[in-house]
């Protein structure tokens, strides 16, 4: 099950500017692992043209908690892509930090848009 941020603003500037996203990751099953697929992005320039920050697949176990980082400081918009695979207790939410640490801005599992797959990123 593929899901996007779609391409989130990032001000140039001041309080509000994004320094990095932390993608929590959390198997609520007791007995079944999962694997879960992670892209993110930067649009940046007057282009906005797309360009792959990074990108992770790993299986989280049991009443695991994974968290991810990804830095996003130099991005005019940046975009989380994730794929649970079906896996119906699976949590993901995303947490928008500044330098400092402090969360600016998070987007929970049900704000989350479904699209029909990830996008392909070329090696």
């Amino acid at each position: 099950m593929p899901y996007t941020t779609g391409a989130v603003l990032n001000p140039a500037s001041g309080l509000n500017h994004v320094d990095r996203i932390q993608i929590a990751c959390l198997n609520d099953s007791i007995t079944i692992p999962i694997n879960i697929t992670l892209q993110v992005f930067h649009f940046r320039g007057a282009a906005l043209s797309r360009v792959a920050v990074g990108q992770a697949l790993f299986q989280i176990n049991p009443q695991q908690l994974i968290v991810q980082t990804y830095t996003v400081n130099l991005a005019d918009y940046y975009e989380a892509q994730i794929n649970f695979y079906s896996a119906v207790n699976t949590i993901v939410n995303i947490f928008a930090l500044d330098a400092a640490g402090n969360i600016l801005d998070r987007i929970l599992q049900p704000e989350l848009t479904y699209f029909d797959r990830i996008s392909v990123i070329s090696t």
